[in-house]
């Protein structure tokens, strides 16, 4: 009598480096749209048509929108402090350091997140929300260490550089206002105009 060979119980294939580009394609669309349409005006539908795949897909790597919309921003804040973290190491002055980090949230969609998160939280578990803000904090401190490199090396005055990070973070939260970008003449002129805001003041030169 012939044995059978057992058939073997399906499960999820191995995870690939296409596998692995599809779900990062997914997290940084759903960023995007998240941070563009907020929390409740997004759908798992509309991620997988705007990330050209099936929607099944999207559900293959997360299981509802609340996981999604967890990851996704969690990665965000993830690249935005590899991205400033690039910066500490950069030769050119702090000014136009900070410049380029401005000019880079404005390229950006970035509705207010505090008013994005709040209106997620129903959604979400304590756990997504830890999770997220141990992200963003990656950010502050990331931020924090340019303030403390140029206060060290003597480039700005003595100051408290968690002041400074908060500080700068709110200069920025003010391009979110696509009429003063366009007033001020578009994203490089409204980055420069606050950094300058944010170096200078309001003080008489």
């Amino acid at each position: 009598m012939n044995s059978q060979i057992p058939k073997k119980k399906p499960g999820r294939p191995k995870i690939t480096i296409e596998n692995n580009t599809t779900r990062e394609q997914i997290l940084k669309t759903a960023a995007y749209l998240f941070m563009t349409y907020g929390y409740e005006n997004v759908s798992m539908e509309q991620v997988a048509k705007a990330s050209d795949v099936t929607k099944a897909s999207v559900y293959y790597y997360f299981k509802n929108k609340a996981t999604l919309f967890t990851i996704a921003v969690s990665s965000m804040f993830q690249r935005i402090t590899k991205q400033i973290e690039k910066l500490l190491h950069n030769s050119k002055g702090l000014k136009y350091r900070l410049y380029e980090v401005i000019l880079n949230h404005l390229k950006s969609p970035h509705i207010d997140f505090e008013t994005l998160l709040q209106e997620a939280s129903p959604s979400l578990t304590e756990d997504h929300i830890y999770e997220i803000r141990e992200a963003e904090k990656e950010v502050h401190q990331a931020l924090e260490n340019i303030f403390k490199q140029a206060i060290e090396s003597g480039e700005i005055v003595e100051t408290s550089p968690l002041l400074l990070t908060h500080a700068f973070s709110t200069v920025t939260m003010i391009g979110n206002k696509k009429e003063l970008i366009s007033e001020l003449g578009g994203l490089e002129q409204t980055a420069q105009a606050l950094v300058n805001l944010f170096w200078i003041g309001i003080g008489p030169k």
